[in-house]
Formats: C-alpha cells, structure tokens, sequence
C-alpha cells in the first residue's frame, strides 16, 4: 500500500556493549521508571550498502568468530553455543492412517471386524455399554484369531447381525451374564454358529472364566485394573504380541482373590505385568504377587498416557510391528472392538486425547514407526490432526530458557515490513481517542476508567509512524514518539531490560491475571515501535529503548519478575498473557512479537535475534499450526491443550488475523510453508464473498462468547 519501509536511517554499526547498566537503572527489578536519555549516543552509517548484504556480512561474521554480537545498551547475555540444538521440523507422522468408524459404537465395532476374512475359528460378543467383558475378551479374540463385536442389552443390532454372516465365524462366544446380553440375543446368535455364554457373579469373575476357557496355558500375564478401561485397553496389543490374558483386578484392594491366584496357578504363569500406577493397581498387590514368586514388572505413569506409552515401548521394539492402533482415552466403546484386533495383529495400541496426542504416546509412535496406523473412531473422537500425530503442548514455566528448536530460517532484509500493509489502528478512524498529547487513551471495558495498555500505545505509535511516511505531516511522527514515550515512563526493569506492565486486572473464562502482568506481544510491538522511530530520526533515544527491550526477550520464567519467553517441550514460546496464570500460548501475540524481533533484526543484523526468530517461527510451523487449526472450522486462538482446545476459543476475527500473519511470515522469511498454511486456515474458513488474499480482510460480528472480544483494532485485554 505504501511501498516498503523507507525512513531516513536505516542500518547501525555495532559498538561494545555498556559495561554494566545504563545509569540510574538497578540490576534487579526497579518499579521506577526509566530515564531514556543519558545511556551515551550510538554510531550509525547512511552508507551505500545494501541492507541485506550488510545484514548478512554481519551474521557471517559473527558465526565466523563464533563471539556473540552486541548493541549498546544491557543487550541480553547470548546462550551458551551448546544451548543452541538445531532440531530438523519432521512431518507430524508418515503413516497411512485408516480411520475405522461408524454411526454408533456397534456401527465402529463392525467396521473394525471387516478387516478379518470370513471363517473365522470364533467371534465374541459382549455389552457395548460398558467395558470389563470386553477387555476381558479382548486377548481371548485375539488368541483365537476372532473379532469382537458389541451389542446392546435387549436386541442385536441388524449390522452386528449382518457381519456376523459374512465372517461365517465356527462358533461364537458371548461374554456376560443374561442382564447384559439377553438370552434372546444368544438364541438368535446360535442360528448363525454354535453360541456359547461366559460369565461370572461379577467382572472379575467374568474375565477369569474367559481366561480359563480360552487360554489352555500362558507363561505371561498382564494384571490390569478394572475400575477403569485405559490401562487394560494399552495392555490388549501387548498380550496379544506375547499371546498371554489380560487379567482385570480390584486394583484398589491390597491383594488379589484366591480365584485369581488360581488361576495364574493353573496356566503355569511364571512372569506378571501390572498395567498402571500403583494408583492403579496397588502396591500391596505388587507386593503379594513378588511373594508368591512371581517375576512382576510394572509399566505406569504419571497419566493413562504415558501408561500407554510405557507398556507399548516396552513390548514392541522399534519398526517390530508394521501396525499401530489409536484409539481415544476419553471414553471406551468406540476402542474396545479395536484392542481385540490390535491384538490379533501383534500391534501397539494407544490412546490419545481428543485433540492431539499427549508427548509420551508421540514418542513412542515416532519410536516404533509403524508404517500403517488405524484410528477408532470418528474425528469428534480422535481428531484428525490427533490421527497424524500431531503432538499436544502441555505448558509449563519450568523448562530452562535454551536448547529450543530452529529451523534454519533465513531473513530477507529486503522484504516489505509488517504493518504496512495491514497498520493495527486506522488513525482516521473516530472512535480512536487521544488526549491533549497526541496519547491515545484506552478505556477498561469493566470500570470505563483509563489505564495504561502497552499494546494500545504500541499499536498507535506503529500507525501513526506509517501515516507519517505516508503524508508527511509532522503530527503523525509526534503523536508516534508520544506513545512510544509513554511506553517507557511506565517501563520497569529486570536487569537491565525494559519491561512494560499491564496494571489492571483481565479475566478470561474464570481465570483472572494477577497485576502486574507482561505481554509478549506488547514486548514485541514496543520493540517494532521503538526500532521504526530509531530508523525514523536518528534519535539514539530510541536505539537504547529498542536494546533494553530486546534484552527482554532472552530473560526466563520468574514468578516474582517480569517474563514472557518460554522453551515448552523444546520450543520457544512468546507469551501474550505471563502472569501466575498457567500460559495460554496465543498464536497472535506469539507472532506479533517475531514481527518485533524481525524489525529489531533488519536494523541491527544481530545474528541472536535472527535465531531467536528463528525458534519462535519453528514454534509456529512446528507446534502451533498443527493444534491451532480447526478442520473446515474457526482456528483456535491458543494452543495450550488442557484449556484452549475448546469451541469457546474459536474466533473470527482472530482467525482472518492468523492468516494474515501466515503470509507476512512467509515474505518476511521465504518459506512457503507459512504460505500453504495460510492457505489451509483461507480454505477452512472465511468470511463470506472474501477474496482469497485480500489485505484487510472483513471481520465478521464477534460472538461474545467465544475468544476474544470484537474491538476495532487488535487489542485484546
């Protein structure tokens, strides 16, 4: 729209650095506000150089000599060189995933039996209302070679009967008493093959009698509990590879029943493993079984999840099966049918949340690399970026602030800046009110009392600065130093860095942030402001507020200082909410704070900031993307699993702006995989009569309860 960004300076030379802090400015967190002159003047060169080869000489140079770059001013102290791990980004999974589903539990339950052959040595059919009989019967189908297939109590459901024809099975057994699989199912079973009833005066007296019956001899056992179907379910691949019973036990009790006891006896079991915690299955038991001289192993974690993960890397060896099995770890029906066939196969099976898969059962997919993957269920259970294993982030502030992933993203010094095609405020625009000072005043949407919002001073000023590259006028590029001024007379300090807090409380979703609270984004866009006025005017002013809240950036969680950057399973977040709440990783702010660095970077060439680029936009391609996406839906407007993978976090508005930033990333970086992301969001989702690239896309009325509200511009709290 105005062409690509051309203020009068452009470039700087890199001094030393300040040798400790600028003056007046404490090394530790100092509620005073800082001083933005006195910090001593900085060099800068209007040479012919082009940008980008000045840029470039610079990181080679300083890869080259292998010694950090430096600014002026309390530049962050770099990482460590064995901090930085370059991490090749992978596609989430390589499988052929075959999605095996139906209408109803016994709809799924069948389209699981299709992969067996007719003549089938035996089928099994138990309640689809609940889970111990048919996790008991799970190994037992698998050992026989047999489906299992599920019913309701009182009537057998026509495509249960239909399968059933078709595998032509020699007889079929039917687990459960006649409260839960009625007689009149068994009698219309017996027209089709010889039907044979197992039960027992309860669960676990149903599943020893299955075991009993089916398994001649077994010098292994799995002993899962049977107040809860995961962990029985992970075990059913397992038992089946080692062609041994899943044994369900009170896992509550401290010791097992003499029935059990007898039965292990009878099979001649020498080894036992316990499927689960001792949450799960208890210690005492552990205990009683060792002392009947039995070699007991544990396989449990700290979730059904890494349960899972723990048993199926424990029993499969890498590339050992050429099939795994996914199946949810919410509810049952829809998995049962598949741990009979899981079984059969020799196959892993694990379980997943909804929307993504947990780290640990990622992991041990990505170790065994199954070629072939079934998924139970339909995308309301397992989703589809859960069937490519696309991996959950579970965030946390403990992770120490280095070793995150890159991916050898290369700047383009060249490339038209953000904003400008998109700026954050319409300064026309008249509901946009400014003080006597050119402030642009933000209201609280609880109290209607002013309050100082760091990204509303931020935005304005980056507004502003364009429209005076536009116009000319001189009260744009004043009303831009009066925001970005008063971004600083608010500014505290963390070592050396400049922080700008929010001092009013935000609450979202019954979650409220403690004051004060900071803001990637805000940090990010301050820096955007202050690099643009430093290029504008020359002023070292503005050089040195640009360094200190660079510095920001590379400072790590503190429950008591400022922060925002954080490594979340070895990637690098920018937090728009750091406060005592768990972190949100909101993919806008997260980007807006690259587009902070990528200025800061344009006018400096430092080669830090170009890899701290580097790991937040891997973070973007590698994490965020695959868990922000809804299918043929509203993106997300976070990405945390436990709390932001939910409808109320589906956004409009904040799904034009994802796209958007997608495209400045792909121009700001070259990489065409923000592109075909972009695209993916366009293409599930947008506003009606949208041109597929236009520039300021048309925002649709905001549901108030869903995301984020509908302001003018962009922010948020």
């Amino acid at each position: 729209m105005y062409g690509r960004w051309t203020p009068r300076f452009t470039a700087r030379t890199l001094a030393p650095p300040d040798q400790g802090n600028a003056p007046g400015i404490s090394g530790v967190l100092d509620y005073e506000p800082p001083s933005a002159s006195g910090h001593g003047d900085l060099t800068r060169t209007e040479d012919s150089t082009p940008m980008r080869l000045r840029a470039l000489i610079t990181i080679a140079l300083a890869t080259a000599l292998a010694v950090p770059l430096a600014v002026t001013g309390s530049a962050p102290t770099p990482a460590a060189a064995d901090e930085s791990v370059a991490q090749a980004v992978t596609p989430a999974s390589t499988a052929t995933v075959t999605r095996l589903s139906g209408a109803t539990r016994y709809e799924t339950a069948v389209a699981v039996s299709k992969q067996y052959p007719a003549g089938v040595p035996a089928a099994f059919v138990t309640t689809g209302v609940d889970f111990p009989d048919a996790l008991s019967s799970a190994a037992a189908a698998a050992r026989l070679g047999g489906p299992l297939l599920l019913t309701p109590a009182a009537a057998l459901p026509a495509a249960v009967s239909t399968e059933l024809k078709r595998l032509k099975p020699k007889r079929i057994y039917v687990i459960g008493g006649a409260a839960v699989v009625s007689e009149r199912i068994r009698i219309a079973l017996s027209r089709i093959a010889p039907a044979e009833r197992i039960s027992g005066v309860d669960r676990y007296a149903t599943g020893l009698n299955v075991v009993a019956k089916i398994f001649p001899a077994a010098d292994h056992a799995i002993l899962a509990t049977g107040r809860k179907f995961p962990d029985a379910l992970a075990a059913s691949g397992a038992a089946g590879a080692r062609k041994a019973p899943v044994i369900l036990v009170d896992g509550a009790k401290a010791s097992v029943s003499a029935a059990t006891l007898s039965v292990l006896a009878k099979l001649k079991v020498s080894t036992i493993s316990i499927a689960g915690s001792d949450g799960a299955v208890s210690a005492g038991i552990q205990s009683q079984l060792f002392n009947a001289g039995y070699a007991v192993t544990r396989y449990g974690g700290a979730t059904r999840y890494e349960t899972a993960a723990a048993i199926n890397t424990a029993y499969f060896a890498p590339e050992a099966s050429s099939t795994s099995f996914l199946a949810t770890g919410v509810n049952f029906p829809d998995a049962l049918a598949g741990a009979a066939l899981a079984g059969h196969l020799a196959a892993p099976i694990n379980v997943t949340p909804r929307t993504c898969v947990h780290p640990s059962v990622n992991d041990a997919i990505t170790e065994l690399g199954a070629p072939t993957r079934f998924v139970l269920g339909g995308t309301a259970i397992v989703s589809a970026a859960a069937a490519d294993n696309v991996r959950c982030v579970y965030a946390t502030k403990t992770e120490p602030l280095s070793g995150w992933a890159t991916s050898a993203i290369t700047l383009d010094a060249d490339a038209e800046v953000p904003y400008l095609d998109r700026p954050p405020v319409d300064v026309h625009d008249p509901a946009v009110k400014l003080d006597s000072t050119g402030l642009r005043i933000y209201l609280r949407a609880d109290t209607r009392k002013s309050s100082d919002h760091p990204v509303v001073y931020a935005q304005y000023g980056i507004s502003a600065l364009i429209e005076y590259n536009r116009t000319g006028s001189k009260v744009w590029l004043d009303r831009a130093k009066r925001n970005a001024q008063r971004l600083i007379d608010i500014a505290v300090v963390r070592d050396g860095a400049w922080w700008y807090p929010y001092k009013h409380p935000w609450t979202y979703y019954k979650r409220t942030l403690a004051t004060p609270w900071y803001s990637g984004m805000a940090q990010g866009q301050a820096l955007s402001l202050f690099t643009r006025l430093a290029e504008q005017t020359g002023e070292a002013s503005w050089d040195v507020a640009a360094d200190k809240t660079w510095a920001s950036f590379s400072q790590p969680y503190s429950p008591k200082l400022p922060w925002s950057s954080l490594s979340v399973d070895k990637h690098l977040y920018f937090e728009e909410f750091a406060s005592n709440q768990p972190p949100l990783l909101v993919l806008n702010g997260h980007v807006f704070a690259l587009f902070g660095l990528y200025d800061y970077w344009r006018h400096t060439g430092n080669a830090e900031v170009a890899r701290y680029f580097d790991g937040g936009a891997t973070t973007v391609l590698d994490r965020m993307m695959p868990l922000i996406r809804v299918e043929k839906g509203v993106s997300y407007y976070c990405v945390q699993t436990e709390y932001c993978q939910s409808p109320l976090w589906q956004n409009q508005k904040y799904h034009a702006i994802h796209s958007w930033q997608l495209d400045t990333l792909a121009r700001l970086s070259g990489d065409a995989e923000f592109t075909e992301w972009a695209d993916t969001l366009r293409a599930d989702w947008q506003p009606p009569n949208a041109n597929r690239r236009q520039t300021q896309p048309q925002i649709p009325p905001t549901d108030p309860h869903s995301g984020m509200g509908g302001d003018s511009d962009w922010i948020e709290p």
